[in-house]
């Protein structure tokens, strides 16, 4: 086989590693970015430490 070289255990979880780690990359970059525009949207959300409170 040619291809014997190329499927060797070390290359496997390489490639595994690689393709899980850049898969939540993706979905975290995304969840981020989706929370991001929610917040832009209208989120007038103030904390308490500068909800004012007095005059």
């Amino acid at each position: 086989m040619a291809y014997s070289r190329l499927f060797t255990p070390r290359n496997l979880a390489l490639f595994s590693v690689f393709s899980l780690g850049g898969g939540y990359m993706m979905v975290k970059s995304r969840a981020l970015a989706e929370k991001q525009r929610q917040r832009a949207v209208g989120d007038y959300s103030v904390s308490v430490d500068r909800s004012g409170g007095g005059i």
